[in-house]
Parts: structure tokens; sequence; C-alpha cells
């Protein structure tokens, strides 16, 4: 049986003594899941796993996704590739919760480091759930009925905007029209409820919301440094993040050195 360590945060746990290159026992399954759930993040240090045993992971937990926008490892559609150096620097600046522009967004990411630089490149997480609990009783009676916009267009308006990008991701505009979703969720196994918006995707707020003031409490409530934990990557290090419940940041501090990560997302 693996062993669980809190990192003293307001999120995340690692899990040591689990050898992902093998097959995971059901009873392993479960307690992970749970612990998924519980911590928001797990991480996993020296992994050395292949494409296979990476897949064999990710599947155990539900049906993976592609993503219309990276490229992915060739034979391996669902493993995406994230990979930034001196000629193609980051354009992921801002904190985000992966794919809120889906109808139905992922259950969580399963993201390896292959290539870490010497210094930098770490990743934030922060806690939806704590977010969530701080609020005023006020504010979550305002915020319960509210939706807000999320949108890949606005996302991605980087790499639209590059010579040629809306060709490129002209499909994925069209798979991918704004959806809206409830600010307030509930996770559907802790039963926690999260606030769900994130800078990155989320366009604006439904109906009365002036000048976006509303919206931006809400990213300035979200962001604050006491929900959030710092992981510091190793060559073959894990981060497991649960989509429903955290936000992520990349910290592109590593330019021009070569950062090589490898992504499987699950659906809900």
């Amino acid at each position: 049986m693996f062993q669980i360590e809190q990192t003293g945060y307001q999120l995340g746990a690692f899990i040591n003594d689990l050898n992902l290159t093998e097959k995971i026992s059901d009873e392993d399954f479960k307690s992970l899941y749970k612990a998924l759930s519980e911590y928001e993040v797990l991480f996993f240090r020296d992994q050395k796993i292949s494409f296979d045993n990476h897949r064999r992971f990710a599947s155990a937990f539900g049906s993976m996704q592609t993503h219309p926008a990276y490229p992915t490892v060739e034979g391996f559609p669902e493993i995406t590739i994230l990979e930034n150096d001196k000629e193609n620097p980051s354009k992921i600046e801002e904190w985000h919760t992966d794919m809120t522009f889906k109808k139905n967004p992922p259950l969580g990411s399963i993201l390896i480091g292959k290539i870490i630089p010497e210094t930098g490149g770490d990743t934030m997480f922060s806690s939806l759930s704590k977010a969530y609990d701080d609020l005023s009783h006020e504010w979550k009676e305002r915020l319960e009925e509210m939706n807000a916009i999320h949108s890949f267009e606005f996302g991605f308006k980087e790499s639209l905007e590059e010579e040629g990008g809306r060709e490129r991701l002209a499909d994925a505009l069209k798979e991918n029209p704004p959806v809206s979703h409830p600010i307030i969720k509930r996770h559907p196994v802790t039963g926690r409820k999260v606030i769900y918006v994130n800078r990155l995707f989320t366009s604006h707020i439904e109906g009365d919301d002036a000048g976006g003031s509303i919206l931006n409490f809400l990213f300035d409530h979200i962001h604050q440094e006491k929900y959030q934990y710092r992981f510091s990557w190793e060559n073959n290090s894990i981060a497991f993040w649960d989509n429903r419940s955290v936000l992520h940041k990349p910290v592109n501090d590593y330019w021009p050195q070569l950062r090589r990560m490898e992504r499987i997302t699950i659906e809900s």
C-alpha cells in the first residue's frame, strides 16, 4: 500500500511507494481516487514511465481526451506534448482550469516532467474549494444562481492572432463554441462547493456585471497565496490534479531553457 504525505498547505499530497510502471491494484485505484478528490492534486517523484505506462495509468480513471491546440506523441494521440524553448516560448501565462470551454470539462490531468530546466519552470496550484469556503455568506448566496461564459476563442486569442492561427485552429473553433457554466459548482465526490471561473477561459458573467466587477473580484479572491501550493519539478516527476476543484499556472521563468512535459487529460 502506498503512503500519502500531505504538503502542509491548503491542498496537495505526495504519493510515495507506488510504482506506476506496474498496473495499479483495484485497492490502490480506489485509494488514489479518494486522495485525488480530497487533496485535489497528487504528486509523484522518480516515475520513469513509458508512453504505455502513462496511458494505462490514466485509463484507469476514465476515457482520455485529445487537445485541439497542441501536438501529440506519435501513436499516442491522447498524450499531449507541452514543449517550450528559445524558439517556442510558452504562451500560457494565466491561472486556469483545463478546457472549461467544453460543455463537459475534464476530470483531471496527469502531467509528467520529461525534460526539466536547470532553473525555474515550477507549476502553481490553487484550491477553488478553499476559496469558496472563505466567501462571505452574502457572496455565496449572490453567486449561487449566476453563470459565466467560457470560451476557446477567448482563451487561445494569442494563438489565433498569429499568422495562420485562425486557419490552423478553424476546426477547434467550430467544435468549441462558448459555453455557460454555473459560477458555483459542487464536487461530485466530496460534495464541496467550488468557485468555477478562471482568468484564461472565462470571458464574462451572464447578466448584470458592470465593467466585469464581480468577475474581477472573484479572480482576485481565488488567486490569493493562502490557497496555493508551488510544485518544483524534477525529471520524471508527475502531477495529477483534479480539474473539478483546482486552478493551475505554469511559472514561465525558465526561458530560453528547454522544458518538455507530457500530459494526458481524463474525461469527466
